[in-house]
Order: C-alpha cells, then sequence, then structure tokens
C-alpha cells in the first residue's frame, strides 16, 4: 500500500512559475493552509476548532461560550459587515469579521469534503486529460509512456523525455529530472492506489484549499528517464538514463454539486 502524502522535495521538473526546487509541473507551488487566522494545516477538525475559538474572542455569549446553538450561515453574513455595532469598538468589529469569514469558509469545506464522499473515485488518467485539458491537465502529454525518450527518437521540436534536461523545445527550461510512465497500466494502477490510500487526507486538503499534491515511493518501478548529473555545480548539462519508484501526484478540487476531483499532473519523479 503505497505511504500516506510527503512533501516533495524533487521531481522530474516542468513548467512552474514558483521556482521551487526540484522543478515540478504546478503553475501555483504549494496551496496554503491558512483561512484568515485559522491553521487548516491539520485538516477539517483542527480549522472546526481554531473558528470555535475566534467566536469566542469576537462573539462573548457565542457557541462555545454558553449560547446554545452556533450562528446561523445568515447570521454570519450579516456579520461580515465590518461597520461597528452600538457598543463595539474598531478592533472588536474587526474580530467579529473574521470570525464570521473563517467558520464560513469552514462550513463550505465540510459541504464540499461531505460531497467528495468517503468512496475515492475511480481515476483514468488518459480519460482525465481528455477532459481536463483546458484546465491543464496534462500528465499524458508530458509524461506519458508514448513521449519518446531519447533526443534522437522524435524530430528536432518534438518532445523527448531527455531533451527536458537541455531545455530543448517544446520544453521551456531546463530540468534536472525528466522521467515517462512505464505504461498505461502502471500509470493508472499507481496513482489509485494512492488516492485510495489517503483518501481522507486527500479530500480534507481538497475541501480546505482546492489543490493536493503529495509524492511517495511507490515500491517498484513505474518510470524511467534522465536525471542530470552535472546539477549541484559538479559540471555542464548531461543526461544519465535512470528508474525510478517515486511519483508526485498534483490533483485539483471540480467545484459542483457534487464536487469532483481532477489530475492535473502526475508523474516519475526524482528523489524527494
Amino acid at each position: 500500500m503505497p505511504p500516506r502524502p510527503r512533501r516533495p522535495g524533487g521531481g522530474d521538473g516542468g513548467d512552474t512559475t514558483t521556482g521551487r526546487p526540484g522543478g515540478g509541473d504546478s503553475t501555483s507551488g504549494r496551496p496554503s493552509q491558512q483561512h484568515g487566522s485559522i491553521d487548516a494545516g491539520n485538516g477539517i477538525t483542527s480549522a472546526q476548532t481554531g473558528t470555535q475559538t475566534l467566536f469566542e474572542q469576537a462573539r462573548p455569549g457565542s457557541a462555545g461560550a454558553g449560547q446554545p446553538t452556533a450562528p446561523s450561515t445568515a447570521e454570519l453574513r450579516q456579520d461580515l459587515d465590518p461597520t461597528p455595532r452600538p457598543g463595539e469598538t474598531p478592533e472588536q468589529a474587526a474580530a467579529r469579521v473574521e470570525a464570521a469569514e473563517a467558520e464560513l469558509a469552514v462550513r463550505e469545506a465540510i459541504d464540499t469534503y461531505n460531497g467528495l464522499g468517503e468512496e475515492p473515485p475511480r481515476l483514468n488518467i488518459g480519460q482525465n486529460d481528455a477532459a481536463h485539458a483546458g484546465d491543464g491537465a496534462h500528465t499524458v502529454e508530458r509524461h506519458g509512456p508514448d513521449v519518446p525518450l531519447n533526443r534522437g527518437d522524435a524530430p528536432p521540436g518534438d518532445r523527448t523525455i531527455e531533451g527536458r534536461i537541455y531545455g530543448d523545445p517544446p520544453w521551456n527550461r531546463p530540468e534536472n529530472w525528466s522521467y515517462r510512465w512505464t505504461d498505461e497500466s502502471t500509470m493508472n494502477r499507481t496513482v489509485n492506489d494512492y488516492v485510495r490510500a489517503n483518501w481522507d487526507d486527500i479530500r480534507s486538503e481538497l475541501a480546505l484549499n482546492g489543490q493536493f499534491e503529495g509524492t511517495f515511493d511507490a515500491g517498484h518501478r513505474v518510470g524511467e528517464g534522465f536525471y542530470n548529473d552535472g546539477m549541484h555545480g559538479s559540471g555542464p548539462r548531461n543526461a544519465h538514463y535512470a528508474q525510478t519508484s517515486y511519483v508526485t501526484v498534483r490533483l485539483r478540487l471540480v467545484p459542483g454539486d457534487p464536487p469532483g476531483v481532477m489530475v492535473v499532473t502526475a508523474y516519475p519523479s526524482g528523489l524527494p
């Protein structure tokens, strides 16, 4: 069974705009786990506990401080008005707004979490990419088993796994790792095994942040490609063939009723 999510510290490189070490295919980097003053780093329960503390501070007599019921959503929307109420200082009004914003965000996240369901989705990467190409899904295009491996395997200007080490077009820059999946079956099975084993963590983060990222060791060969053995200033760029068991998965929430999940990218990666 794949291990629980681990933050990636490496990968095959990609079209990032964040300058994150190890490259990658993200255009947004690691999503924030902060809703106002609520730290959602430990999931839904942590966020709920944080909002209760804010209410006790911002609304004396509120739920958690003796009020029989929590404020309704309508009351929370009224609390978003920053105008101080009679007897309220500007600081107290600001605290009320902050508490209401955090509670509304957590309630929305809980609805999304429940909407995603207890059973993980069964993902087909090819179908996912076809359905969400306009939203940036690109696993098969950039990391699929049919992407030519060596620079000499394709005409100039065509994408190759080795060419990514050097930044050959259409890659937009050089990377230190570049791998492709060994085959379609391994790609789908590995991603689905990981999502199934970590679904509660995944849906919690999707609900809170709208994105999820994890890197893991699948425990068996999943991809082949190249790493730059001239990295870290040890010499000029030089693509060295290698195989890998590491995988990076990036998922995004698809809003709706019920909400869904899309795979932005899933690729064999370098050492985390």
